[in-house]
């Protein structure tokens, strides 16, 4: 991917479908790209220049509404440190995680999780 990286101390949230949420919490079925997908779609929080998470995170939802998806009141949009993330990665299994901002037209604060092949997801 040739978009550029996002830095370590920024966020990303991922909106997390009712049926990968439970007791309020994302569950690692909802960070599991489809085979298809080259990456696993997010959104860049400090795109959006915000000055709270919370305000950010709206901002992320108007876009989803604007782009016609439907966010159920008991889904959840997920947050995580870039740094953090890529950090979780075992670095004994010679994997490495990229996280890039990859705008869209009407997405302007898109980014992708890549460079882990499908079958890890599932192993992690």
């Amino acid at each position: 991917m040739t978009n550029p990286s996002l830095p370590d101390e920024d966020h990303v949230s991922r909106y997390c479908k009712p049926s990968t949420v439970e007791h309020g919490m994302a569950m690692s079925a909802a960070f599991i790209p489809r085979p298809s997908e080259e990456y696993l779609s997010v959104n860049w929080l400090e795109y959006f220049d915000e000055p709270t998470r919370d305000t950010a995170i709206e901002r992320v939802r108007a876009v989803f509404s604007e782009k016609g998806y439907r966010v159920s009141r008991n889904g959840r949009f997920a947050v995580m440190n870039v740094g953090a993330a890529k950090g979780a990665v075992p670095k004994d299994m010679g994997l490495t995680l990229s996280i890039s901002h990859i705008p869209l037209d009407e997405d302007q604060s898109h980014a992708g999780i890549s460079d882990i092949p499908h079958t890890t997801w599932r192993s992690l």
